[in-house]
């Protein structure tokens, strides 16, 4: 199921939809703000526009009611009812009320706001009357008559449902509505556009670099870039200057591999055909076994070109890094090459500290750097010969010294032999390559190192210094 899943295309999306997509909850809410404003405003309109005629016809009642001699009299002109327009369904209740609640015309079940309106002040108020919404205007006026019981003041209420100044609020929400829809229409259409152009960059950038040649890995120019494609430019431009380094080691590694692989070819070639031509047998063991120390040459310096090619940070080959005894690594590299040393006669020693040393790399390079370190020693030592491995460890990094008594290395030569395939003449093994250093450089660069090389005791041989950083615990105290 998990390989099947990771064969499933990876699910796109387009950028630009994206952000069409994420603009429209935005969008809506603001056009649901502004149609809510747009109707409060329209019903405040409508309600100021209703209210005057509602006021007006409060008041005409209010004018035509008089008290003489402790009596009241009110007559309701009627204009005062008629305050809509022909073909209105509005509905009009009214009520005036004397002092101490008592009812002198109108409707019994009309009672007034619970606010009470000032003297000679309307108050115009929304309430619920009879299951339905009505708009209540409320005034208080003095008869002026002292004849009256309990005051001489009367209220005065008159109220009209609400359906026209709804419609009416309705109608100006949708006048002003229709505007801003068009408004909000064309503003999408000019974001539409605006997205098309602003993407543009995307577009450039990636036909700039379809245009280019397989080889080209030169980084991408930040020019005329719009600024949040910075990260992915210098994404982009870093990852180039990876694969840059990936594929100069590897023109390095096929340049010098064709170099050096085609001389021994060549030999082999010939000492075949050589072969080839004797008929006495001896003479063709001799050939044949030249050929196979030709063979044994070229098969070493094959693999050492592998693990230089591996060795090289450009390549990121390194990447298996874990605490290690980096003491118990230099015994064990050490160990494996003492029959080399037996046959020699030489004497190989290791001289380093009781306690474990820690360090953190990847053991298989390292075992191959102090492996060549420890092969060249030995090669370029005369027999009855002594090499000495050397540890020891400081506060914050870990030192390796190996020291011989061969013919050392002219000071001179000591930067040249670094390089690949070369070597000193009249120094050394014929069957070398060249490599070892090299090898031996790579891996300790890799591993963030230095390498120096001197002279050994008394000024004799040649003591190659290799520091390492030391792991973090390595201060603790660990039996080896």
């Amino acid at each position: 199921m998990k390989a099947e899943a990771a064969m499933l295309p990876a699910r796109r999306f387009s950028l630009r939809k994206r952000v069409a997509w994420r603009l429209i909850p935005p969008l809506a809410i603001i056009l649901l703000l502004n149609a809510f404003w747009a109707y409060t405003s329209a019903m405040d309109a409508a309600n100021r526009a209703y209210d005057r005629s509602l006021t007006a016809s409060l008041k005409s009642i209010a004018e035509s009611i008089h008290a003489t001699g402790g009596r009241i009299s009110v007559d309701i002109p009627y204009s005062a009812l008629d305050i809509f327009e022909s073909g209105a369904q509005e509905r009009v209740y009214y009520a005036i009320i004397g002092s101490g609640g008592v009812r002198i015309t109108g409707y019994d079940d009309l009672l007034p706001p619970v606010s009470r309106a000032a003297v000679d002040a309307p108050l115009v108020v929304d309430m619920k009357y009879r299951e339905q919404p009505i708009r209540l205007a409320s005034l208080t006026k003095r008869l002026y008559d002292p004849e009256l019981v309990g005051g001489d003041s009367v209220t005065v209420l008159f109220a009209e449902t609400t359906e026209a100044r709804t419609r009416l609020a309705f109608s100006l929400f949708m006048e002003s509505l229709r505007p801003q829809l068009v408004l909000i229409a064309v503003g999408l259409l000019l974001v539409v556009i605006v997205l098309k152009t602003a993407f543009r960059p995307l577009v450039d950038l990636r036909d700039s670099i379809r245009q280019r040649n397989e080889e080209d890995l030169t980084p991408v120019s930040p020019s005329n870039v719009p600024n949040e494609l910075l990260p992915l430019i210098d994404a982009i431009n870093y990852h180039m200057g990876r694969l840059g380094k990936l594929l100069q080691a590897r023109r390095r590694f096929l340049a010098d591999a064709a170099h050096q692989i085609r001389t021994p070819l060549t030999v082999l070639g010939a000492q075949a055909e050589y072969g080839q031509r004797q008929s006495d047998p001896e003479e063709m063991r001799r050939t044949f076994s030249s050929v196979v120390g030709t063979i044994r040459s070229t098969h070493r310096m094959a693999n050492q070109m592998l693990t230089l090619a591996r060795a090289e940070p450009a390549n990121g080959l390194i990447h298996e890094i874990a605490r290690l005894d980096f003491a118990e690594l230099v015994r064990d590299a050490a160990g494996e090459l003492a029959t080399l040393a037996q046959k020699k006669n030489i004497d190989l020693s290791f001289e380093g500290p009781a306690l474990s040393v820690f360090i953190d790399g990847n053991a298989t390079m390292l075992k191959e750097m102090v492996s060549n370190l420890v092969d060249n020693a030995l090669r370029y030592t005369q027999e009855q010969g002594h090499v000495t491995l050397e540890i020891a460890r400081t506060e914050s990094s870990v030192v390796l010294r190996i020291v011989d008594d061969g013919p050392g290395v002219p000071e001179i030569e000591r930067e040249k032999v670094f390089q690949r395939f070369y070597r000193i003449l009249g120094h050394g093994d014929a069957d070398g390559s060249g490599l070892g250093l090299a090898i031996v450089r790579e891996i300790c660069w890799a591993h963030r190192g230095q390498i120096m090389l001197g002279d050994g005791r008394d000024g004799h041989g040649l003591a190659v210094e290799i520091t390492l950083p030391a792991a973090l615990s390595s201060q603790a105290d660990h039996v080896a």
